[in-house]
């Protein structure tokens, strides 16, 4: 209540309740002045030393604490006398000097940001959780303190008591002002203290069902940061991930949209938590009803936990997915048909698939010839088969076999002699319409491309494998982010064994197929890493240019204001679209910007 800065009103009460300081007390007074009287009663002594604490008068709770003092039949002349004698007033002089600061040329928010970090040290350094849950017996369990809720408007203060309650996890003052914050709604601010709230199961549970309701309505560009805020809080402990795994499974009765909806989500939070080294595959295959099957749950635990597949394993899995069993058969209840294949959904897991793809198509992989054919028909069946009453669906399983054959061979064949590959490109092709077959070929080109030797021996062949990045884009929009991924880190490689114009040149093919993978939709992550090399300077202006000028070449208006913001900076400068202008202005960069000014000028005129 000390300082005149806003939301700093409070903080004054929340030193002088918690953080009493416990220094030596000032004597104001002339040390001539006569000495007054002690208290008649030793037992008011507490009292006289409650005010004689520094600046005691300006406590909050000092009027009731006097009024208790006198009840008692304490001397009220006594009391004013220490509270008198112990004032310092040293909010005011903060206060004045913060008006010295301002007259001398800081801002207002400087200032405020001064105060606030040196209050938060203070705070931090002497907090007593004891003190702190007193205020609650103090000033009546039944309400809450105003001044609490003045700060929780605040975010500098909201981080302050995440930060506490991270340090003091059983503080019963601070749990309650964290669910205060979750419950005023600022459980979504990056603030969010997730080790704190999830102590707390309804404003977990309110953050979970907020921030899902947003990802569903996002646009893509903020997708990512509400997912990494949704991943923050369901990725720190088992409980939290089981928690939001469970109320996905609740939405499995879903159609359509839900449906599509509840998997993306699943599998997302899965990476999200193999990343962070975290092995929930028990949790994940029970919740997929897969414990009623003994020994395909053993199989798929054991192979997912260590990260790796094995033939013992894999037999297994073929074993129980490999039956051919009509129609009247698979219609009787699991317990009078041992043969019954599981749910074809028990496969359609996105780390059992990325292993299967690993295994057939990355060429340091060896597979035993004599289970190659359990390896492909398990890929094929989780990518093709889908689940129906009657049973599972396998009418594009022989052909999506076929396909993911025909490629692991030609991949194979081609590891050994790039001279194959320019034979086989068409079938390659043809083959890599299924999504399956084009995530093999993708990475089968990443680890290619990027083996030390391959530009030693076989430069000549990279045009081949470029023009596959470009077939999968072409195809598979989803796998739009893995196909730039493999463009980023070849052209951010160094090729220290061709010559400098050959390496230039090799870099202007990669950005062509930077501007093919632009004009297959991929518009935004695009520009937007050229646009970083360039303000970083890793890419070669004329690298720069030439993309500016290409895709100046292949667009048309109307331009998106999230387009314009990110390529119209390079366009501008004149290092790149400068030197594409003439000097009739009849280039595509003249009218680029002639189309930009355009829109701005109908804003502006609408405003």
């Amino acid at each position: 209540a000390y300082l005149d800065f806003g939301g700093l009103s409070a903080t004054g009460v929340l030193i002088g309740q918690i953080v009493m300081a416990e220094a030596p007390l000032e004597e104001l007074c002339d040390e001539e002045q006569d000495e007054e009287e002690e208290p008649e009663d030793s037992s008011f002594q507490e009292y006289m030393n409650a005010f004689s604490a520094k600046d005691a008068v300006l406590e909050p709770s000092i009027i009731k604490t006097f009024e208790r003092y006198v009840d008692l039949g304490g001397s009220a002349d006594h009391g004013i006398r220490a509270l008198c004698k112990s004032y310092v007033g040293l909010p005011h002089m903060i206060n004045l000097m913060m008006e010295w600061l301002r007259l001398a040329g800081y801002k207002r928010y400087e200032l405020q940001n001064i105060v606030e970090d040196h209050l938060k040290l203070l705070i931090v350094r002497n907090f007593d959780p004891k003190k702190a849950d007193l205020i609650f017996t103090e000033e009546g369990s039944s309400q809450m303190p105003p001044w609490l809720e003045d700060m929780i408007g605040f975010p500098s203060w909201r981080d302050l008591f995440h930060q506490l309650a991270e340090q003091y996890p059983d503080c019963l003052m601070l749990k309650f002002t964290i669910k205060l914050i979750a419950d005023a709604g600022y459980q979504g601010h990056p603030s969010s203290s997730t080790s704190t709230i999830t102590h707390l199961p309804d404003s977990f549970a309110t953050l979970v069902r907020k921030t899902l309701k947003q990802i569903a309505k996002c646009s893509s560009s903020a997708l990512h940061e509400k997912l990494a805020e949704l991943t923050q809080s369901v990725c720190h402990s088992q409980h939290t991930y089981f928690y939001l795994q469970a109320m996905l499974q609740s939405l499995s009765q879903g159609h359509g949209t839900v449906e599509n909806f509840r998997v993306w989500l699943s599998q997302e939070m899965q990476n999200e938590v193999r990343k962070r080294k975290h092995d929930v595959t028990s949790i994940t295959l029970h919740l997929n009803g897969m414990g009623s099957h003994d020994k395909l749950f053993e199989a798929l635990t054991a192979m997912l936990s260590r990260g790796a597949l094995n033939p013992a394993d894999i037999t297994i899995l073929y074993r129980q997915f490999a039956n051919d069993s009509g129609l009247e058969e698979s219609k009787r209840p699991a317990a009078t048909n041992p043969h019954i294949s599981p749910a074809a959904t028990n496969l359609h897991i996105p780390r059992l698939l990325e292993l299967l793809v690993q295994t057939l198509f990355k060429p340091s992989s060896a597979i035993n010839p004599d289970h190659k054919e359990k390896y492909l028909y398990i890929l094929a069946y989780a990518v093709s088969v889908y689940d129906q009453e009657e049973g599972p669906n396998r009418e594009e399983l022989e052909a999506t076999k076929k396909a993911i054959e025909t490629a692991h061979m030609i991949c194979s064949r081609a590891s050994d002699s790039h001279a194959e590959l320019q034979v086989e490109v068409p079938t390659l092709f043809d083959c890599i319409r299924y999504p399956a077959v084009s995530m093999g070929v993708l990475l089968w080109v990443e680890h290619t491309l990027t083996d030390t030797t391959f530009f030693e021996v076989a430069a000549e062949s990279s045009p081949l494998y470029l023009a596959l990045l470009d077939e999968v884009a072409r195809c598979h929009k989803l796998q739009h982010p893995f196909v730039l991924a493999i463009l980023k880190k070849l052209i951010e490689r160094s090729y220290p064994m061709l010559e400098v114009n050959v390496q230039l040149e090799l870099k202007k093919s990669l950005v062509d197929h930077l501007v093919q993978l632009f004009s297959c939709g991929h518009v935004l992550p695009v520009v937007d890493y050229i646009e970083k090399c360039f303000k970083m300077e890793t890419l070669d202006h004329s690298l720069v240019r030439h993309f500016v000028s290409e895709v100046l070449n292949i667009i048309e208006p109307p331009y998106s204001r999230d387009f314009v913001s990110a390529f119209l900076p390079l366009v501008q400068d004149q290092n790149v679209g400068g030197t594409l202008q003439t000097a009739d202005s009849s280039d595509v960069v003249s009218a680029f910007l002639g189309e930009c000014s355009k829109k701005s000028k109908k804003k502006r005129d609408k405003k």
